[in-house]
């Protein structure tokens, strides 16, 4: 006892050293990547995380990039889109895109195409209505020759100023597109940037010493307080150039920090440069749309104070930070471009082409003097051309009142522009031309021309109406899209580098990080990781409850709680992981516990093997492997007695068996017997059948012990069915070896019902049996075959609970077997449903048609029924035997009284 004692004892040092060796392989890359792949299989479970609608992401898509062109485009693209923006109320614009070098001078294709030829016009118009005056004064005498000279140098001069004038207007066609984007940034307003953190020295491009000043001084956090030393820091940095960052509303470092395994989890919201301190590209602009909340850093946690949530109200928002520092991003469990809503810069830019086409056809009717037929049209290009001036100024001084001036403005030019071109301006130039026209003092060279100018008026309005409409389903989905919305501007066409991977996506464009990272805040949807060490403690607590539970159990029970302690690990850790958000890596525990389990239980299973085979030893000579299997589980059970139960028994026996084996010599007949025999017991064994005794050729067998089976039924008649077809296949073989010098045909009977099993015999020699009535009976069945010429006879009841639609089977009398007085219904079981032929149904059909009338007492009637199936099948038994019954009975009927009971008087 005190040696058993000892041995438990040493249990409880198993999950120490369980514990210890899941600790040395947690150091191993393989394992760390189990962990993480464990946390991303549950971040998958975990309901989906909100997506709040104010984000969008505006990609410089496939379908923008075969518009504009190949990617990078030139700024002013970006800085066109970002004036646009503001006139359909974009909140912020974070751009994931690094300015960090300056690119070469543009053109101001605006300015080429409306400006200068207006330009041209202006002074061409004014030189010639000059030269015009001169020469009428002369003409007229108003001026007298010898006075002519001094007018002609004024002309001079005034060509001369009007060519300087000219002069400088083209030199204004080259622009510096750098300078144009930081004034479109402020034009914006709340446009955001980049500052990339360096882990080193050498960036990209050098970074001037004012420009760095500028950065720490204007774009670092001012309101920043805790334990700064707990955040990352950089060795240098890579902003974006000074015509852009100087006149953004900020800038965020852009950097993806990747875990070994090459996915996104993680980031961090705040770095260290120098002595200040930046912020995420998405974090800083966040910060902004709060309010410009005081940030506190603190262990594992990053604190806003008195933050303005959008939705309202005002409260701290406390951040969870991993053991690592970084906060684990809540990416939506979709692809990129299922995550958040989308918009393709294509929109922006064709916006500004159909409202270039709109003006052109707008100035061209002007000097045609279209405009002038409508109510608003006098008003649209002087509202238009103010507009433009008023963009010019609010980009160079950045005045909020001429900015606000101008999309005023705007907004009545298209106010005006609508009205103009659903108004009757078209109807009544039409009319006043075909007024000309059909005029009769109009010369008729006259009335060719206007009719060609009533064509080029329904060719404009035409073209303008149509441009119009696709300008205003743009307007439209712009206003939709982009009002109060905060916007993260990134390339994302197929001929993009920035992808990425996250726990969702294995192709996820890198912009998708900064949505993520502010709607994780925004929504305050975040996630917790636990230190490592709550896993190691987690696994030494659990291995030993583990070890308690099963140290005095059996194995099995040992192996069923070891299981469902892991069930109950993992329950656990998803349960807090779904419901709280809080990840504890279970991997470890899940390890320590297994391998505390599978030790003590192995452990336990050697002792128990030692006790197993000696029982085996023991029994195995005259025990079935079932029966000594349950006496192992129970050695209750090696007493004498059994049980009740509703079974289901199968006799075989071969016809003419001892005429085959007169023709043979010992040694044949057991090789033959070995064959026949074990083909036959493979597969009742196969079907889970419990083979009571063999009796020479005969096989004794039963279904539902010592293993409990709902369908033992079907089984035994299964087992019956594919001896039939295995002994179609052994005959041929047996013949053609010369094995056997006839065919082993094989004769069944098969019962279902209350049956006792157990052991039975004497405590010195027992055997596990079948006894009762209904075993009986099913040795009865199988000699009855011979009287019937059929191979497998059964029951009623049998094949009723067998299933009638699981096999073929055909009914024949009503008999009184020996030794039973309850008449019982016999059917031939002919094959499994399955694999029935055709001829097989039609032949039970037939048979069924005939015997229906035999037992209806129409003899003539079945016979003619009998006698076909006979011609379909000439050694059919049953068929056979009733044909001659109704011969007999046409010539001698049975009494009035015969109710077609047959009593069997053989066996």
């Amino acid at each position: 006892m005190a040696k058993a004692q000892s041995v438990l004892e040493r249990y409880y040092f198993i999950p120490f050293i369980a514990t210890a060796l899941i600790a040395g392989l947690s150091l191993l890359p393989q394992y760390q990547a189990l962990e993480r792949g464990s946390y991303d299989i549950l971040l998958g479970i975990r309901p989906p995380v909100e997506e709040r609608p104010e984000f969008l992401l505006l990609n410089a898509d496939d379908l923008a990039v075969a518009q504009v062109g190949m990617w990078p485009w030139s700024r002013h693209i970006m800085a066109d889109g970002l004036i646009l923006m503001r006139e359909f109320d974009l909140n912020y614009a974070v751009f994931d895109i690094e300015y960090v070098d300056r690119s070469p001078q543009g053109v101001d294709s605006l300015f080429l195409n409306q400006e200068i030829p207006q330009a041209f016009s202006r002074e061409f118009e004014a030189l010639e209505d000059n030269i015009t005056a001169l020469f009428a004064a002369l003409h007229q005498g108003a001026i007298p020759l010898d006075e002519a000279e001094e007018y002609i140098f004024q002309l001079v001069d005034l060509s001369r100023a009007s060519r300087e004038r000219l002069l400088e207007e083209v030199r204004s066609i080259a622009r510096d597109n750098d300078e144009y984007l930081g004034q479109a940034a402020r034009f914006f307003g709340k446009a955001f940037f980049t500052t990339t953190m360096l882990p080193d020295d050498v960036g990209l491009v050098a970074v001037g010493d004012e420009h760095r000043r500028f950065i720490l001084d204007s774009i670092s956090l001012e309101n920043v307080t805790g334990d700064l030393e707990l955040l990352p820091e950089a060795r240098d940095i890579q902003p974006a150039i000074p015509p852009v960052l100087r006149r953004a509303a900020g800038a965020g470092f852009p950097n993806v920090l990747v875990d070994p395994d090459g996915v996104r989890r993680r980031v961090d919201l705040l770095s260290r440069y120098q002595d200040r301190i930046f912020g995420q590209l998405a974090f800083r602009p966040l910060l902004h749309w709060l309010g410009s909340p005081d940030i506190e850093v603190e262990p594992r946690r990053i604190i806003l104070r008195d933050a303005r949530h959008p939705d309202g109200d005002q409260r701290d928002i406390t951040i969870p930070l991993s053991h690592d520092g970084k906060m684990l991003v809540t990416w939506p469990p979709k692809r990129y471009d299922q995550s958040f809503r989308h918009l393709s810069f294509n929109d922006l830019y064709v916006h500004g082409l159909l409202e270039q086409d709109l003006t052109a056809n707008l100035e061209a009717m002007d000097g045609a003097g279209f405009l002038q037929f409508g109510e608003s049209g006098p008003d649209l290009l002087p509202a238009y051309r103010y507009a433009e001036k008023l963009r010019e100024e609010g980009l160079v001084t950045g005045d909020p009142e001429v900015i606000e001036e101008y999309y005023e403005v705007r907004a009545f030019f298209f106010e005006a522009l609508k009205a103009f071109l659903a108004g009757d301006a078209e109807e009544t130039l039409q009319g006043e031309l075909q007024r000309i026209i059909a005029h009769p003092d109009t010369p008729g060279a006259l009335r060719e021309t206007y009719r060609e100018v009533q064509e080029d008026v329904e060719a404009f309005f035409t073209a303008s109406r149509d441009i119009w409409r696709r300008l205003q389903e743009i307007r439209e989905r712009l206003g939709r899209e982009l009002s109060g919305s905060f916007a993260v501007l990134g390339h994302t066409s197929i001929s993009t580098t920035d992808i990425g991977v996250n726990p969702f996506d294995g192709q996820y464009i890198n912009v998708g990080l900064h949505p993520s990272v502010a709607n994780t805040i925004l929504t305050e949807d975040f996630l917790r990781e636990a230190p490592p060490w709550h896993s190691l403690v987690a696994a030494i607590l659990l291995s030993l409850v583990a070890a308690r539970l099963i140290r005095d159990v059996k194995p099995l029970q040992a192996a069923g709680i070891g299981v469902g302690l892991l069930v109950a690990i993992v329950a656990v850790g998803t349960g807090l992981f779904v419901g709280l958000g809080w990840y504890i890596a279970t991997i470890t525990p899940l390890l320590a516990v297994f391998l505390t389990s599978v030790a003590i239980s192995l452990a336990k299973f050697l002792k128990a093997e030692g006790e197993k085979s000696f029982y085996l030893s023991a029994f195995s000579r005259y025990l079935s492997a079932d029966v000594i299997d349950q006496i192992i589980e129970d050695p209750e059970r090696l007493k004498l007695g059994g049980d009740s139960k509703e079974l289901t028994a199968i006799f075989t026996d071969v016809k003419g068996f001892s005429t085959i084996a007169e023709q043979m010599t010992p040694a044949d007949l057991v090789k033959l017997l070995n064959e026949y025999l074990t083909a036959m017991s493979d597969i009742i064994l196969g079907l889970y059948g419990t083979i009571d005794k063999y009796e020479g050729d005969a096989i004794i067998a039963f279904f539902g012990a010592p293993l409990d089976q709902d369908d033992h039924t079907w089984r035994a008649c299964a087992a019956a069915v594919r001896m039939k077809a295995i002994e179609r296949e052994l005959n041929p073989r047996f013949l053609e070896s010369g094995l056997a010098p006839g065919e082993l045909l094989t004769r069944v009977g098969i019962n279902a019902g209350e049956m006792v099993v157990g052991n039975m015999g004497t405590p010195k020699k027992m055997d596990y049996t079948i006894m009762g009535h209904a075993v009986n009976l099913a040795a009865r069945l199988e000699g009855v075959n011979k009287q019937y010429g059929t191979w497998t006879l059964t029951t009623e009841r049998t094949i009723g609970a067998a299933g009638l639609d699981a096999f073929l089977a055909r009914r024949l009398d009503r008999v009184r077997v020996v030794g039973v007085h309850e008449p019982i219904r016999l059917y031939e079981i002919i094959t499994e449903s399955s694999t029935a032929r055709e001829e097989e149904r039609e032949l039970a059909d037939i048979f069924l048609q005939g015997l229906t009338l035999f037992e209806e007492r129409d003899f003539t009637g079945a016979s003619k029924y009998f006698r076909e199936a006979k011609k379909r099948a000439p050694q059919d038994g049953p068929s056979t035997v009733y044909l001659e019954r109704c011969a007999k009975y046409q010539k001698t009927p049975p009494a009035e009284t015969w109710d077609g009971v047959y009593n069997l008087t053989s066996k």
